[in-house]
């Protein structure tokens, strides 16, 4: 039964983290997060050096991706619930991190 309820808060847990990042994307649409913008621009160098092949990279690495809960989130969260910062000020650090979304050639 200990288990049972270790794996639900586990997952319950990565949930909430999960609507707290993507929630602060839609506050901000023209913002990403950063691990996004490294995905994008290692991407694109990619996408160059397959071009200098004669190559392509498959298109479907250009849709939108699942990504992973960033530590910084994690960390946020953690230093949240230590500190007793409201979520309103919580939500707030989590949009002040995302930066601007790179323009990438060939846009997809």
């Amino acid at each position: 039964r200990s288990l049972e309820n270790q794996m639900r808060l586990t997952a319950m847990s990565y949930n909430l983290m999960r609507v707290f990042e993507e929630i602060s994307k839609t506050q901000e649409p023209e913002l990403i997060h950063p691990s996004d913008k490294k995905y994008s621009e290692a991407l694109e160098i990619r996408q160059q050096q397959a071009q200098k092949r004669d190559r392509f990279v498959n298109p479907l690495f250009f849709q939108a991706r699942i990504s992973r809960i960033s530590s910084y989130t994690i960390r946020a969260v953690q230093n949240a619930i230590i500190t007793g910062m409201s979520l309103q000020c919580f939500m707030s650090s989590l949009v002040a991190r995302l930066v601007s979304r790179p323009q990438l050639i060939g846009e997809h």
